[in-house]
């Protein structure tokens, strides 16, 4: 599981076998594959629980799940490699879970249709997928990306108006009433984990409403660490970046501590305040 790319390529084969297995069931008509691994509240009250992980191995539809697993193998692979396979795989399924919570906090109770009570289902990995997309945003704002719109016309743009794209595509028929047959909460939900999970792993500068509730969730004080602003230039690129650097030559970038990135991230706000 360490090398390049190991947890993105073992979620698209499971994606994909889960798939024909659901295709030979609907094409046989037997309908229980799809009840109890599809994601409802009236599952969940059943006792479902593992619905909230299971859902996101259904698609509906070749495209549904092309465009999905398109999407993780472009963005997830060096997510993952950058992150580390530990890191990746809770960021996909808490993605997708925290994407199944919002869904189901507004889809909990059942419609009614023709006389009968009907329970909604979702089902996809795009909230797990979304989730992958913005953490690379994340990551990378400024790195310049190129896709193939309808697998044919090539659009280069930056990582962070991807981002913005992605979530306006939710956001804008939400706000509409514009009924889609997406799961454009689900969409929203793991969009916003994957966000708040890569700047919990101390990536990038962290909003203050973030550092406010790490230090409301805190059990413990956090030891104060060295900064540009107590040592000098030399010592404090001699006794806190060079063993960081050091220990990504040896173990990679996804070795590193929350800690160690945010002292990375203080030696960049340095370097670009004295070329100013």
């Amino acid at each position: 599981m360490g090398r390049f790319g190991s947890v993105v390529e073992l979620l698209i084969a499971v994606n994909v076998a889960v798939f024909f297995i659901q295709f030979i069931c609907e094409a046989v008509r037997f309908p229980y594959f799809r009840q109890f691994l599809a994601l409802s509240s009236d599952g969940l009250r059943h006792g479902f629980v593992w619905q909230l992980v299971t859902y996101m191995f259904l698609h509906d539809g070749i495209w549904h799940i092309l465009i999905n697993l398109a999407f993780l193998w472009f963005f997830g692979r060096e997510v993952e490699y950058f992150i580390g396979p530990k890191s990746f795989t809770r960021l996909y399924f808490a993605s997708g879970i925290a994407g199944a919570a919002l869904w189901l906090a507004f889809n909990f109770t059942p419609i009614e249709l023709g006389g009968q009570l009907i329970y909604p289902t979702v089902v996809g990995a795009s909230a797990a997928v979304l989730g992958c997309v913005i953490a690379f945003a994340t990551l990378f704002p400024d790195r310049d990306v190129t896709l193939l719109l309808f697998f044919i016309l090539p659009i280069s743009l930056r990582a962070k108006y991807l981002a913005i794209i992605a979530v306006a595509f939710d956001i804008v028929p939400l706000l509409q009433g514009t009924e889609t047959h997406v799961a454009h909460l689900a969409h929203i939900g793991g969009a916003a984990f994957g966000y708040v999970y890569i700047k919990q792993l101390g990536y990038g500068t962290t909003p203050r409403w973030l550092l406010w509730l790490q230090n409301m969730t805190a059990r413990l004080k956090p030891r104060p660490r060295p900064s540009p602003r107590n040592l000098s230039s030399e010592e404090f690129m001699r006794d806190e970046i060079d063993p960081i650097l050091d220990k990504i030559a040896r173990e990679g970038m996804q070795s590193l501590t929350r800690g160690e990135r945010k002292i990375l991230e203080s030696a960049k706000d340095l370097m670009q305040k004295r070329r100013r």
